[in-house]
């Protein structure tokens, strides 16, 4: 399956991705646009063994990237029926959550008020996944959450379309709570510079193997800081759609010597243009690489060319460049290097 089509399937859930992703993609497809599966309350991700398949929970999971920490899926629980916040505490107190491993409350809309309510839920203490993507926590509820000390269980966190900002993101980043996390969908969240570099120099995040930070205005100070981690060695999914990081962003990732050990990397609407796409091409940090999305980035000949010469990208199974600039002869490069793993 083409990334694009697992991500459209994990973006399916995901309204932040649905809003903003048609006037970013110009000229792909609109599926193409998030990435690690994200909000909504659904969907992100690839299977029914992934706590993330249908849940909303982290889509990085939708991406190859031979992880093997995804835990098995238990009893998910979705609490149908609750309408407010103030019930879900009720009902948190009053049932044990016994077997249950996944909470799925994505696209609620209850506002800081569902920070502060699983924030105290001892109940959640042996749950392994959680989504709570789409419900204007803001910053206020992202810290309520991040300060509970009954998650230590958590691997897989969606808080996707929150509007959490740096506060929220530099919250999460503090969190002891969160130190067993592998797999963080941020996107979608109006994180910066400050909130991205947070991130990047969390001790507490330094197990994740996948984060999701699409459609976050990190840009170029962002990326840089992603890329100058000393935390963030065991990612091997990373997923910056949308999120302004431009040629010199691409190029401080392409020169990591933290995220040499990705396998998924996802760049679609990001101007790199082909400065950024020569920077990967000649990259001698990302030869791990198996799915890399390049789309809609304004790669013209000369960025087809570097692509489709880079003897550094021999890993990869699949190289998406939907709705770039480059023509007949930038394609046709491409086509003899990479053959049916090239997508457009």
């Amino acid at each position: 399956m083409r990334l694009v089509d697992r991500v459209a399937r994990s973006n399916d859930c995901h309204r932040g991705y649905r809003r903003c992703g048609r006037g970013l993609l110009v000229g792909a497809s609109v599926g193409l646009i998030l990435l690690l599966g994200c909000g909504g309350g659904g969907g992100a991700g690839a299977d029914a063994q992934s706590p993330s398949a249908g849940s909303g929970s982290v889509g990085l999971a939708a991406a190859d990237d031979g992880a093997d920490w995804r835990p098995k899926l238990g009893r998910a629980e979705s609490f149908d029926g609750v309408k407010s916040a103030e019930a879900l505490a009720q009902k948190l107190t009053a049932k044990a959550l016994d077997g249950v491993t996944h909470v799925k409350l994505g696209g609620r809309g209850w506002g800081p008020e569902l920070g502060r309510v699983l924030g105290s839920a001892e109940t959640l203490a042996g749950v392994l996944s959680l989504d709570v993507s789409d419900n204007a926590l803001g910053a206020e509820g992202a810290k309520a959450l991040a300060a509970s000390p009954y998650l230590a269980k958590l691997v897989e966190l969606n808080i996707g379309g929150n509007d959490i900002g740096d506060a929220g993101a530099s919250a999460l980043a503090a969190s002891e709570s969160l130190a067993a996390l592998r797999a963080l969908n941020a996107s979608s969240n109006a994180i910066g510079a400050e909130g991205a570099s947070a991130i990047a120099s969390s001790a507490s995040l330094a197990r994740l193997a996948s984060l999701d930070l699409t459609m976050n205005p990190i840009g170029v100070e962002g990326a840089r800081a992603l890329a100058g981690s000393t935390t963030l060695g065991g990612l091997r999914s990373l997923f910056l759609l949308g999120s302004g990081i431009l040629a010199e962003g691409a190029l401080a990732i392409a020169q990591s010597s933290t995220l040499t050990g990705l396998t998924v990397l996802a760049l679609s609407g990001n101007a790199i243009g082909d400065d950024g796409a020569r920077a990967i091409a000649e990259s001698r940090s990302l030869g791990s690489l198996s799915t890399l999305d390049l789309s809609a980035n304004g790669i013209g000949e000369a960025g087809a060319r570097a692509l489709a010469s880079s003897d550094s990208l021999g890993s990869l199974g699949a190289l998406e460049m939907f709705g770039n600039e480059f023509g007949p002869g930038g394609q046709a490069a491409l086509q003899q290097r990479y053959g049916s793993r090239l997508k457009f």
